[in-house]
């Protein structure tokens, strides 16, 4: 037992030093989070400290806090030409793109921003319940030296100094627990949150209180792109213009992780404006590649020169560079709702708890007492005329200022968004032409996929229904040579050319069936889909209502999709049970397709996900995509509808 409490004293003072570093390497990850380089180390310290803070919640404890595996960042793709592709940039060697992939895959992690908020919170929270068992030893021991070191009058001083002392002792391992608890209730993966959660006061609160930390937020990733301006600018008059394009592709991904983090915390999301790269020019007869007016001798500097121009003429590119510029404007007023939380919760209300690890060993140890308002007591001092107000006045004034801070969140969020959203979203005349291209390609793609069905129905016909019929003729041939001189061969012959005409017409309706099922146009999408679900060899249950019939080309395309979906999850996913929901949302149609397969699907590298996507584009249709490895996997396609369907 009293090696128990030995070590527990030990493991809370590493505890209290574990959260200062972290503190340190929050505040490093927020500065680093304005300079691209910088930023990927400090997240991954920033990750080890978390790890460690869960390992220790469980091994000093008593409380496990289970790591959330994650799988790692994609690898860079390679084209054909040996170059590497990053969005639309493309880099020759392997480690830029591997960089900002990894860049990319921290700054979407989930589990991020609740372990930054657990290293800038836990020096004022959980950091006080283990910082008060050594404070109380350390006291302690103080009192107790000062009664051995003095007469009389301060023994009664060192018996006050042992109590403190084996007081602290005894808290060790509660202190330990009660950090533990801390560091669960931040570094775990949430859990639904309770109806209490979402509404009631505690809703209230939480909703309030996330606008105010999401403003807060894109604040700081305003002032990263801030920083990628300067570093534009730099680049801009160094080498005249020379490297901006290469430059942008470490700059034009801070402004997209700010679209992404914009459309999640505000509920709309952000599309892309840029236009997309061209394509390489092809060789002229004498070997040299042209652009424009110019013609350069290999391929590699041709595509640096469309780099160039591609960059310069695209006006998305000069929004970036304004709103990069002025965004620090608007963010200054994202930072008030935090601010006034951060005062006046964690500051001034907070003030008796955060005053207990430093103060009273300090007054033991001198026998100078700092007030526990000691935030109040530096106010007054700023502003004389408030020494006339009590300290403990700063508990109700601490928690008015954060309501305040809490009720103007969710304005300045919407505040910021808007700002946002007119310089970062594509203009109408980007929307048009993007609609335009999706259009050419979703045409392109229309007419490969009805030439290649026609060559398979082609081939099948060639292949099959053709050569039974023509064996069919032949037969029948031999049944007018052999009618009269050998009637049982005759019949024979016969019999052969039924079997042979009846196996024709099963192909030819197989056929059929695969270019338009006769129960997609005789029953509808649904019945249709319960059709197929009746003869999978997965149990399928198929849920849902539609009313009314929608058109032939949306039904036929929404039905190829439910069957490319439903032979992934049968032959790739291993999947023991399919769940398919069909229905209206709004003016689109949804179905969703649940399998609890081994999950990993990935669209880039399956031809029938591809597929998918091809189809649904033809008629402006999204395929949406969650298949973490282990599964489940969630397959959701979304068809908007004509006004006459919806």
């Amino acid at each position: 037992m009293p090696r128990r409490h030995a070590l527990a004293l030990l493991r809370n003072l590493a505890q209290f030093g574990l959260g200062l570093v972290g503190l340190a390497a929050g505040l490093f990850l927020l500065l680093a989070a304005t300079v691209v380089l910088p930023y990927l180390p400090a997240a991954r310290v920033v990750k080890r400290l978390a790890e460690l803070g869960r390992r220790l919640a469980g091994d000093w404890g008593g409380l496990p806090v289970a790591v959330e595996h994650r799988p790692g960042p994609p690898a860079p793709q390679r084209r054909a030409d040996g170059w590497y592709v990053y969005e639309n940039q493309l880099y020759r060697s392997r480690r830029t793109p591997a960089y900002l992939l990894e860049v990319q895959w921290r700054a979407d992690d989930p589990a991020l921003l609740r372990e930054l908020l657990w290293l800038l919170l836990t020096p004022v929270a959980g950091g006080v319940a283990v910082a008060v068992p050594p404070a109380l030893v350390a006291g302690g021991v103080g009192l107790v030296a000062a009664g051995l070191a003095g007469g009389a009058p301060t023994a009664l001083t060192g018996l006050v100094g042992l109590v403190l002392a084996a007081s602290g002792v005894a808290l060790g391992p509660a202190a330990l627990r009660l950090h533990a608890r801390w560091s669960r209730m931040l570094l775990r993966q949430p859990a639904p949150s309770a109806w209490w959660h979402r509404w009631g006061l505690a809703g209230w609160i939480g909703r309030r209180t996330s606008a105010a930390w999401h403003a807060a937020g894109l604040t700081g990733l305003g002032l990263a792109a801030f920083g990628g301006f300067l570093l534009n600018l730099l680049t801009a008059l160094v080498t005249w213009t020379g490297l901006s394009p290469q430059v942008s592709a470490l700059t034009r991904p801070l402004v997209a992780r700010h679209r992404r983090y914009l459309g999640r915390w505000t509920g709309a999301a952000v599309a892309e404006p840029y236009r997309p790269r061209p394509a390489a020019p092809p060789p002229e007869e004498d070997g040299r590649y042209r652009v424009g007016r110019n013609l350069h001798p290999d391929r590699e500097s041709a595509m640096r020169a469309q780099a160039y121009g591609w960059f310069f003429t695209d006006p998305a590119t000069w929004r970036d560079q304004l709103w990069m510029l002025t965004n620090p404007l608007p963010g200054a007023l994202g930072l008030v709702p935090a601010a006034l939380i951060s005062v006046g919760f964690f500051g001034l209300a907070w003030q008796p708890l955060s005053w207990v690890p430093w103060a009273v060993p300090l007054g033991l140890l001198t026998g100078e007492w700092v007030t526990p308002w000691y935030l109040w007591y530096g106010v007054t001092h700023l502003v004389p005329a408030l020494d006339v107000v009590p300290g403990w006045v700063s508990l109700p004034l601490g928690l008015a200022v954060a309501a305040l801070g809490a009720l103007l969140g969710p304005p300045l969020l919407r505040l910021r968004g808007r700002y946002d959203r007119l310089l970062l979203s594509p203009t109408r005349s980007a929307l048009l032409a993007g609609r335009v291209r999706r259009l050419t390609e979703t045409r392109t793609d229309a007419l490969d996929a009805q030439a290649a069905e026609l060559r398979r129905i082609e081939r099948d016909l060639h292949d099959g229904a053709q050569a039974r019929l023509i064996a069919v003729g032949l037969s029948l041939a031999g049944v007018e040579r052999l009618i009269e001189e050998d009637p049982t061969s005759a019949r024979a012959l016969v019999a052969q050319a039924r079997e042979t005409s009846a196996t024709a017409l099963t192909e030819l309706r197989d056929l059929v069936r695969g270019i338009h099922p006769p129960v997609l146009a005789e029953r509808g999408l649904l019945d249709a889909v319960r059709a197929v679900a009746l003869d999978s060899p997965v149990p399928v249950e198929v849920t849902g209502e539609l009313s009314g019939r929608l058109d032939p080309p949306v039904e036929s395309a929404a039905y190829f999709s439910v069957l490319e979906a439903l032979a992934n999850a049968i032959r790739h996913a291993g999947a023991a049970r399919i769940d398919v929901h069909v229905g209206r949302i709004g003016a689109a149609l949804r179905i969703t397709v649940t399998d609890d397969g081994r999950g990993g699907a990935d669209p880039d590298r399956g031809t029938g996900l591809r597929g998918i996507r091809r189809r649904l584009a033809a008629f402006d249709g999204v395929l949406d995509l969650d298949s973490p490895p282990g599964g489940p996997t969630v397959l959701a396609v979304r068809i908007p509808l004509p006004a006459a369907d919806g």
